[in-house]
């Protein structure tokens, strides 16, 4: 064999061996750190406890920073945008009915995977005059929207509904 023979073979069998390697292949990006989807759920529910604590404190401050700035309350078609007019209604509120007792117990909590939303079910009871008495209380259903802002558990959106009142049973005809 000639030598350009040679030269040539060798240089195609290391061309075609440079052709077949592997390419090193990028490190795949670091994973995001797992949520620990049980230990939000249960912050969650610790701040929703803070919240009825403040509520029947009467500590509207407190009460305020609950919401996220942007958060909605719906609440038997009372309606209440942003936090400023959220804050209006919660010390109307307030004001009106000082006697007022409030409390909700957390039926579930939902969780998105990025631990960053959550949505809370649950059943409320609110007596608006308290020991008085005069006024019957009403129990009623909420469904709250939570995320996290800057590291801690805000109300995006919430909305309750009283439940239905059931029709007297109709009286059987003397």
């Amino acid at each position: 064999m000639n030598t350009r023979a040679l030269a040539a073979a060798v240089s195609a069998t290391i061309l075609l061996a440079g052709c077949g390697a592997k390419k090193e292949e990028a490190p795949a990006p670091a994973a995001a750190p797992a949520v620990d989807l049980a230990a939000e759920e249960a912050a969650i529910r610790n701040r929703s406890a803070e919240w009825m604590n403040y509520a029947n404190a009467k500590d509207a401050a407190s009460v305020a920073k609950v919401y996220a700035p942007d958060a909605i309350t719906i609440f038997d078609g009372n309606v209440r945008r942003g936090s400023a007019e959220i804050m209006a209604g919660v010390e109307k509120d307030m004001a009106e009915n000082p006697k007022s007792v409030v409390s909700w117990t957390t039926d579930s909590v939902k969780m998105a995977q990025s631990g960053d939303l959550a949505v809370e079910y649950g059943t409320v009871h609110v007596d608006v005059d308290g020991a008085d008495g005069k006024k019957p209380p009403t129990d009623g259903a909420f469904t709250t929207v939570w995320e996290k802002v800057d590291g801690a558990w805000r109300v995006a959106s919430d909305a309750g509904t009283d439940n239905a009142k059931k029709p007297e049973e109709a009286k059987p005809a003397n």
